[in-house]
């Protein structure tokens, strides 16, 4: 089974996307000093990625077994029931920031910080995408995490690390026993190859998230969790 890890990437300062994530113009304090502190989160940056692929084993209506570990979802199981294979990954904007962002005195830098945290984190899922289409052939594909799929628990987090054994230490992360992932802008899951639609947005009801790429879909919703 194939095995791809990525450290080291280099993170990349976007305005527009700074902007968005901080509410503001170019010409607001905050946006200022977003440009200060740019160098030092730069350095402290460390986006990365791994994945590894596995044979989906026993689909059972209430879950599925990849890798020889039980995963209970209802809604993953109806995905991955036509799947010979998936792709379980870890992607981080990497642990030294944290120091940077526990180091800073003011509130506003903090949140500055996080927030090139977060947009770190991003950029290692869209490098992950890029080497998925480059190494695997993979042009689309679908992503499940546990937490984001309604009848998922963040909890099975801990179970995806015990599949990526030898590779999450390489990343320099590590998964608490209520699933969360250390580093926070950190996240993990599995996907797979399709042509289909799907955002687990779309059957999450909970309201004033910044992060929702699609609105809530009430039928799709009631469909999915009543499978």
């Amino acid at each position: 089974m194939k095995e791809i890890v990525r450290t080291g990437l280099e993170y990349e300062f976007n305005r527009n996307d700074m902007l968005k994530r901080l509410h503001c113009t170019e010409n607001d304090e905050p946006y200022e000093r977003a440009k200060a502190l740019a160098d030092d989160a730069k350095a402290a940056l460390r986006p990365a990625f791994a994945i590894k692929e596995f044979t989906v084993g026993e689909v059972r209506k209430d879950g599925v077994v990849i890798g020889g570990r039980p995963f209970h979802s209802r809604i993953v199981a109806e995905k991955l029931k036509n799947e010979k294979n998936v792709y379980v990954y870890i992607a981080t904007c990497g642990r030294k920031i944290n120091e940077l962002i526990d180091t800073a005195d003011d509130a506003l830098d903090k949140y500055i910080l996080d927030q090139f945290a977060y947009l770190a984190y991003l950029q290692a899922m869209e490098q992950m995408s890029v080497t998925v289409e480059e190494q695997f052939g993979i042009a689309r594909h679908i992503r499940l995490c546990p937490g984001s799929i309604i009848d998922w628990s963040i909890g099975e987090v801990c179970e995806i690390f015990t599949l990526m054994e030898g590779l999450y230490q390489r990343l320099d992360v590590n998964v608490l026993e209520s699933g969360l992932i250390n580093p926070l802008k950190s996240t993990s899951g599995m996907f797979y190859p399709t042509e289909e639609e799907f955002e687990s947005c779309a059957i999450c009801p909970r309201a004033n998230c910044e992060n929702r790429k699609m609105p809530f879909n009430e039928e799709l919703h009631d469909k999915m969790v009543n499978l």
